[in-house]
């Protein structure tokens, strides 16, 4: 069972979702000759690595597109603009492009929205085949320069759009770390704390970060590394954005980790620094605890395997 906060891509469907009726098909010559908006040969959700555009008919001869971007477990970035589509070139070129950037909280809710900016101007152009391929020209951060992204579907089985997940799982912890890019990951697996053993249920990572999901009878533990890239404040990538009534230091042996509860002395959330690299425990009770922290015993037990 995962922590439903890992699972913000399942509410990204708030942001723009629509089914649609149609499929990418035929060519742009035919669309014109039969009266239609011929953006309709490409409406559906383009995808690469963890960015998804979504292509939509907008009027006449108008092209909607929409682009979500998985940046990390907890934010995810938003580019939403519109332009008149040239049938020739396959091309559309918009000035009116919004980009945000959504942040989710540890249940997996939208805790806010930023507005990054506004009026931006740039172009995509698709490219028949099979399957079709789109490209992205973003005139103001040039975020998309050298990806393309592939036709990949109208719908998603529940008939929302749908992002890539940016997690996926691993078998061992060094093939985590690999996948990571990082050094290595080790967990203390079969460590004894007051919980019972440790023993690791699925190892997972994405660009930068390396995951280890712990299951005990009543609580879900995750215990994460990596490099401060995705952190949601200084030396933080637990993902977790709540807050706490406590917050603390531990010493263990000579490392200084600090730690989040709503009951002193029980860390709920545990982060800390070594070197390149940023580490984090966060322990979630089941059955309604929902309060439940690590006492300093498992954290200084933990914090010592993790490396």
């Amino acid at each position: 069972m995962k922590k439903t906060f890992k699972y913000f891509i399942l509410i990204m469907a708030i942001i723009m979702a629509m089914p649609f009726a149609l499929t990418a098909c035929g060519s742009s010559e035919e669309a014109s000759d039969d009266g239609q908006n011929p953006v309709m040969n490409f409406v559906g959700n383009y995808q690469c690595d963890r960015a998804n555009v979504l292509i939509e008919a907008d009027g006449d001869e108008n092209a909607r597109a929409t682009v979500t971007w998985g940046g990390s477990a907890w934010e995810t970035g938003t580019w939403v603009m519109s332009g008149a589509f040239d049938s020739e070139t396959l091309t559309f070129e918009y000035s009116d492009c919004v980009s945000a950037v959504n942040e989710y909280d540890k249940t997996g809710e939208l805790s806010s929205t930023t507005e990054k900016y506004t009026n931006g101007k740039g172009s995509m152009t698709f490219a028949e085949g099979d399957p079709l391929t789109l490209t992205w020209q973003d005139d103001e951060e040039n975020v998309a320069d050298g990806m393309v992204f592939e036709y990949v579907g109208a719908e998603t089985e529940n008939g929302e759009v749908g992002i890539p997940n940016p997690w996926d799982t691993a078998k061992s912890s060094e093939e985590a770390a690999k996948g990571a890019g990082i050094d290595s990951f080790t967990v203390p697996e079969s460590t004894e704390i007051s919980l019972g053993k440790v023993d690791v249920a699925e190892y997972r990572y994405m660009d930068t970060i390396a995951e280890a999901d712990v299951e005990f009878p009543a609580v879900e533990m995750t215990i994460r590394k990596g490099t401060p890239e995705y952190e949601i404040a200084e030396g933080d990538i637990s993902g977790d954005y709540g807050e706490y009534k406590y917050d603390w230091t531990v010493d263990v042996d000579g490392q200084e980790v600090t730690c989040f509860g709503n009951r002193e002395g029980e860390a709920t959330k545990t982060i800390w620094t070594a070197g390149e690299y940023n580490y984090s425990i966060t322990a979630v009770g089941l059955g309604g605890d929902d309060d439940y922290g690590l006492p300093e015993d498992d954290v200084k037990a933990l914090v010592s395997g993790i490396k």
